[in-house]
């Protein structure tokens, strides 16, 4: 019985993290560091030393980019569950923000113009006032997330309004 409520609550409960494709600002620099390197050792006539450290600067480069990517990507996660909405940062040390979909006040989404291309953009939650309480940022399909927060958020109402409309008791 047990194991079946915990299955049904993994159902339930979605997780979220920023899209991968919200970091093309990242994979535009990897792509320009790799035209100049290659440029500058096919036209100039560098010794083999210089054209090595050259490449070795470009690969440190990118790696250290791919790590930043990663790291961003795995810090925030937004968990969406029937009763809360929640959002967890953080690698190492972590920090937690839950709201209950019942004292939700608004969801917004927010687009820059290459997060409507890419189908990226923010969410910000907010609760009893008029500050944002869970604010993320690149999350892949953000209408589609706050879709299911409001439906999540709207699920008692539903349920109460169909009870009153069978004449059935709370």
């Amino acid at each position: 019985m047990e194991e079946q409520n915990v299955e049904e609550q993994n159902l339930t409960e979605q997780k979220y993290r920023p899209a991968w494709r919200s970091f093309y600002k990242h994979m535009a620099a990897m792509i320009a560091c790799l035209v100049v390197v290659t440029v500058l050792s096919s036209k100039l006539s560098l010794a083999w030393t210089y054209q090595k450290w050259l490449w070795i600067f470009f690969l440190v480069f990118v790696l250290y980019v791919s790590l930043d990517m990663v790291r961003r990507r795995f810090r925030v996660v937004l968990v969406v569950k029937p009763d809360e909405i929640a959002m967890e940062e953080g690698l190492i040390g972590r920090r937690s923000i839950e709201i209950s979909t019942k004292s939700i006040r608004s969801i917004q989404v927010r687009q820059r113009v290459m997060q409507r291309i890419l189908k990226t953009g923010s969410i910000i939650v907010t609760s009893s006032g008029d500050n944002e309480e869970i604010s993320v940022s690149d999350m892949p399909n953000p209408y589609a997330i706050r879709d299911v927060m409001q439906t999540y958020e709207r699920a008692p109402e539903a349920k109460t309004a169909s009870a009153e409309e069978t004449g059935e008791k709370k």
